[in-house]
């Protein structure tokens, strides 16, 4: 599992929901996380969208890492894989403009998923 930090320089407020139910605002020069490991979560940014966290745990689905565990991070058509070994730490720090800036204990790739699949693909 891995633990997830959200700081904001963003005007607007973000919100944070993960998978367990749990809800919390990281204000304007703002920090939060989860409380424990997380599995997934999405993060709301004013007229931005919503970046989504998903652990994939040891799915291999791109990226030149070949840590053992995964989590996708999606966000305004962008796609990046982080991976690590034992617990992860992931910090998405959103700036003045809104863009998400991460940093891990781990390595980054970034992919891209198509958002169609066709038969025979």
């Amino acid at each position: 599992m891995y633990t997830l930090t959200v700081t904001n320089h963003f005007w607007r407020p973000v919100v944070v929901n993960n998978s367990a139910g749990a809800s919390f605002t990281v204000p304007l020069n703002g920090s939060g996380h989860p409380p424990g490991p997380l599995g997934d979560a999405t993060i709301s940014v004013p007229g931005l969208g919503e970046m989504m966290v998903h652990d994939i745990g040891d799915r291999q689905i791109g990226g030149f890492s070949k840590a053992t565990w995964g989590v996708l991070v999606a966000y305004q058509g962008e796609e990046a894989v982080f991976r690590y070994e034992g617990g992860g730490q992931l910090t998405v720090t959103f700036n003045d403009l809104g863009q998400a800036e991460l940093t891990s204990n781990g390595g980054f790739s970034r992919i891209s998923l198509g958002g169609l699949i066709l038969p025979g693909e």
